[in-house]
């Protein structure tokens, strides 16, 4: 019998924690807290110990089970001699359990390519325990020559990666693949996305709603009352929104997390809404590029549009989060878990994040009610008045 994700949902805490098996080994448990995490038992040295690989609803029921998989496979690779399995095989049972999470193909391609062209020549062969530290940094130093230190710490990181992996499936005691991004240069920081102070936003969009495209101008007003990011609001289709246009739902493939997010839409979102209905209405995209039909409008519109304005170095279309994260930290009154819900920032611990990707939903509609009111009540800023969404509702 195996494990159902109604069945996960459906298992509450108890006294003690206790298991709920699936197949193959494989088992989720259950805390008194609450938490449940996907783990396996094995032999090690003759000593049996645990596997965890992750917490639900985080890892989900297939992913887990892949990442069972794809631990027992690691161990079938070794030879029935005590001789450990080579670097390659350990690196391809660890590409089949992380490439799925990646989020796109180009990705995938890209963490493959790093380990088959600056690794495995050199060390794929060799049997995983016998690598040494001092050619592990021969390795990332070599990627470094290259010229690009970028691609070095990708390197290290995925050799590392490997080495975790092994020793997690049992294959080491220990490895000498930590903190390989020591012996190389520094990376180049990346300069925060440009974005007014909130004392400029009445000028900003008061020029916005002067912008002489309808499509570019009412997208600038919606991007600044949801705050999304620019692709996930460029690929915003009529089908959703639901609730009577009260709620806009942003599917995975267009999250940064790879995870739904859920908008709450103001009544001043709503009334930007509608207005483009009346341009855009009979298109699947709510932004539709006046220049290609029936596609959204292209990556580069809203900043070449600030740049039209004269916030050239002064505003991206990325900085709408950001002012948004000033002001609502500032001077909204609600707390930080609710603001950063909204921004669908990633949750830096995995038992929180597994408990409030789904919380925080009247606060946050309270929220972007009191964000809508804020960016109308900028003295400079113009905003539609029509509220109602009607054909690509009905």
């Amino acid at each position: 019998m195996t494990l159902t994700v109604r069945a996960i949902e459906a298992a509450k805490p108890r006294d003690k924690g206790y298991k709920l098996a699936d197949s193959a080994g494989l088992y989720l448990f259950v805390t008194p807290a609450g938490g449940k995490s996907w783990r396996a038992n094995y032999v090690r040295s003759g000593k049996q110990a645990t596997r965890t690989y992750g917490q639900w609803p985080a890892l989900s029921l297939a992913d887990a089970r892949r990442a069972h998989a794809a631990a027992r496979d690691a161990v079938a690779a070794a030879p029935v001699a005590k001789a450990a399995p080579t670097f390659e095989a350990v690196a391809r049972a660890w590409l089949k359990l992380k490439l799925p999470t990646l989020s796109n193909g180009k990705h995938q391609v890209q963490v493959t390519n790093t380990l088959e062209r600056f690794v495995f020549p050199a060390l794929g062969a060799r049997a995983i325990d016998t690598i040494t530290r001092a050619e592990l940094v021969a390795v990332v130093q070599a990627a470094q020559a290259t010229g690009v230190v970028e691609t070095a710490h990708r390197v290290a990181g995925r050799i590392t990666a490997v080495f975790d992996y092994a020793l997690d499936a049992g294959l080491l005691q220990a490895h000498p693949a930590s903190n390989l991004v020591r012996v190389l240069q520094s990376r180049k920081t990346k300069k925060p996305m440009a974005s007014i102070p909130p004392s400029d936003a009445p000028a900003l969009f008061a020029a916005i709603g002067n912008y002489d495209e309808p499509v570019t101008r009412l997208g600038l007003q919606l991007l600044s009352l949801t705050f999304v990011r620019v692709g996930e609001l460029r690929g915003m289709r009529w089908s959703e929104l639901r609730e009577d246009g009260a709620v806009w739902v942003v599917p995975a493939n267009r999250m940064k997390l790879r995870l739904p997010h859920v908008v709450p839409l103001s009544t001043q979102a709503r009334a930007v809404l509608a207005q483009l209905e009346l341009v855009t209405g009979s298109s699947d995209y709510v932004l539709q590029s006046p220049l290609r039909p029936r596609h959204p409008i292209s990556e580069n519109t809203f900043l070449f549009a600030l740049y039209r304005l004269g916030y050239r170095g002064r505003m991206t279309a990325h900085g709408f989060r950001a002012l948004a994260s000033t002001v609502l930290n500032e001077q909204s009154g609600f707390g930080r878990e609710v603001i950063e819900r909204q921004l669908a920032h990633k949750e830096t611990d995995d038992v929180r994040a597994a408990y409030n990707r789904a919380e925080y939903l009247p606060q946050r509609r309270e929220l972007m009610e009191w964000w809508g009111r804020w960016i109308a009540g900028q003295s400079l800023m113009e905003m539609p008045l029509t509220t109602s969404l009607t054909s690509n509702l009905s």
